[in-house]
C-alpha cells in the first residue's frame, strides 16, 4: 500500500448540555479511566460481527461510551444507526485524541475527497452539527480531533450470492487537526474552499495531517 502524505506537523443544545455533562463528569473522575481504543481499525471484520446492535457498538464496560456518543452526534457524521451502521463504523479516544472512523465510498478527486473530509471535520456533516470548532470549545482538555474515510471490501461476494469470507477494511484518506493548529486556523479560507470543494496548499498548510492511498484511489476511480 502505497501512501502519500500532505502537511504532517509536530445538533443541537441538547447535545452541547450532554458534552458538558460528560466533560464534567470527567473531571470529577480526573480522567482515571483506562484508554479504550488505540485509534487503528481492524483490517478484516467477520461477517457475523458486520453489523453490530446498538448495544454492541460500544459495551457499556467501554469508559468512553458516553463520549463517543455525544461527539457522534456532535459532528453528524453516521447517518444510519445499528444495525445498519457496518461495524467498521467507530469512534475511538485514547489520549485526549478522538478519532472518528467513515465508511465513505470513492467517487470523486483527491483535491474534492479531501476537501470534503476537511469539511465534515470543521463543520459537521449535517445542517445541525457542529464540529471540530463546537468539540474543541465544549471539551477544553481535548487535544485533536481525526477523521479517517474508508471502504468495506467483501471478497467473493457478487449480486445476492453471500460470501463467508470477512469484510476488508481499507482506509484511504486521514485528515488530522490538534487544537493549537485548529486556533490558528483560517476559518473563513476553511469555510470558503470546503463549500466550493477546492482546498489547495495553502489550507493544507495548515492542517495537522493529511495522508490519502493515491495508488488506491486512483484503481477505484477507473
Amino acid at each position: 500500500m502505497i501512501w502519500e502524505y500532505k502537511t504532517p506537523k509536530s445538533r443541537t443544545s441538547k447535545y452541547l448540555i450532554s458534552l458538558t455533562g460528560i466533560l464534567l463528569s470527567l473531571v470529577v473522575a480526573n480522567f482515571c479511566f483506562p484508554e479504550s481504543a488505540s485509534g487503528k481499525l481492524p483490517r478484516k471484520i467477520s461477517r457475523d460481527k458486520a453489523f453490530p446492535s446498538v448495544l454492541d457498538l460500544y459495551p457499556a464496560s467501554d469508559p468512553w461510551r458516553d463520549l463517543k456518543i455525544a461527539t457522534e452526534q456532535q459532528m453528524g457524521l453516521y447517518l444510519v444507526e445499528p444495525p445498519r451502521r457496518h461495524a467498521s463504523e467507530v469512534t475511538s479516544f485514547s489520549s485526549q485524541h478522538l478519532h472518528f472512523h467513515l465508511w465513505r465510498p470513492i467517487s470523486e478527486p483527491v483535491r474534492s475527497l479531501w476537501s470534503r473530509a476537511l469539511k465534515w471535520l470543521l463543520f459537521g456533516r449535517i445542517k445541525y452539527s457542529g464540529g471540530a470548532r463546537q468539540l474543541f470549545e465544549e471539551l477544553p482538555d481535548l487535544k485533536r480531533i481525526t477523521l479517517s474515510l474508508h471502504e468495506v471490501e467483501r471478497p467473493d461476494e457478487r449480486g445476492r450470492r453471500r460470501s463467508p469470507k470477512p469484510d476488508v477494511i481499507r482506509t484511504y484518506l486521514t485528515i488530522s487537526l490538534k487544537r493549537s493548529d485548529f486556533e490558528r486556523l483560517d476559518i473563513e479560507l476553511a469555510r470558503s474552499c470546503t463549500l466550493n470543494l477546492d482546498c489547495g496548499e495553502t489550507m493544507e498548510s495548515q492542517i495537522t495531517l493529511l495522508k490519502f492511498n493515491s495508488r488506491y484511489i486512483k484503481r477505484r476511480l477507473r
